[in-house]
C-alpha cells in the first residue's frame, strides 16, 4: 500500500456530533476525510472510494463494529483503528481478534489519533498483506485462492473465510462461538455444530498433515501437529 499526501481515511460513526468532529479535526490534520453513519453505507463508499485508513465506531445501528470487523477484513487489510467508549479488556481483545490494529477509548484526544494513523500509516508492510502463510499453506488474499505444498486448493466462499480466520489467528484457539461470530456473523441463522462441520471440510481438502487442531473442550486452532 502506497500511502498518499493527502492519506485517505474512512470514518465510520452514526452520532453526528461525532462525526463532525472526526470530519474537521482529520481533515485539519492533513487527511481526505470521508464518512458513513453506518456499516451499510462504508461499504457503499469503498465500492468507488479506496480508503487507507479507517476509523470505526463501536455502537453502530444494525450492525455493530465488532460485527462488521470481519467484513472489512474480507475486502481490505488497511489499518482499522476502534472508537468505543466501552474498554473493557475483554472489549479489546475482541476488537484485535475480530482484525483491529488499535483501540481508542471516548473521549479521545485528536491528537492522538492522528498520530496514531500516521504510525499505522508508517508501516505499510507491516499491515497490507496480500497473502497469508504458515508452513507450506499459502493463501492470496485478493485472488481468493488457496495452495498447500504447490496444489491447488478449490474451495467454497465459507471454507475460505473460515480458512482466512484461521490463519489471521494462527496458533491461537478459538471457540466454537468465536468461529460462529467471526464467519457467520452475530446475525446468523446457523446450528453451532455447522463450525465442526466446515473443519471437517477444510481438513479433508488440506490433507496431511493436519494444520487444524481440535482443543478438547476449547475449540480449535491452526497450528502444526505436535507429536
Amino acid at each position: 500500500m502506497i500511502t498518499t499526501a493527502f492519506p485517505r481515511v474512512l470514518v465510520i460513526e452514526d452520532e453526528v456530533d461525532v462525526r463532525l468532529l472526526l470530519e474537521y479535526g482529520l481533515g485539519g490534520s492533513g487527511f481526505d476525510v470521508r464518512s458513513a453513519p453506518d456499516g451499510r453505507a462504508a461499504l457503499r463508499i469503498m465500492q468507488e472510494w479506496t480508503p487507507e485508513a479507517m476509523v470505526l465506531d463501536v455502537m453502530l445501528p444494525g450492525i455493530d463494529g465488532f460485527s462488521l470487523l470481519p467484513a472489512l477484513r474480507r475486502v481490505t487489510d488497511v489499518p482499522i483503528i476502534m472508537l468505543t467508549a466501552r474498554f473493557q479488556t475483554a472489549d479489546k481483545v475482541e476488537g484485535l481478534i475480530r482484525g483491529a490494529d488499535d483501540y481508542m477509548a471516548k473521549p479521545f484526544e485528536m491528537d492522538e489519533l492522528v498520530a496514531r494513523l500516521h504510525a499505522r500509516l508508517r508501516r505499510p508492510h507491516l499491515e497490507s498483506r496480500e497473502t497469508l502463510s504458515y508452513g507450506d499453506l499459502v493463501v492470496d488474499l485478493s485472488g481468493r485462492t488457496a495452495v498447500r505444498a504447490n496444489r491447488q486448493i478449490e474451495l467454497s466462499t465459507r471454507e475460505f473465510d473460515l480458512l482466512v480466520t484461521l490463519l489471521r489467528n494462527a496458533e491461537r484457539v478459538l471457540s466454537r462461538d468465536q468461529l460462529l461470530d467471526l464467519v457467520w456473523g452475530r446475525d446468523r441463522d446457523v446450528a453451532p455444530a455447522t463450525v465442526e462441520t466446515y473443519v471437517s471440510y477444510l481438513r479433508s481438502k488440506l490433507g496431511e498433515p493436519t494444520l487444524i487442531q481440535t482443543i478438547r473442550g476449547i475449540g480449535y486452532s491452526l497450528r502444526a501437529e505436535t507429536k
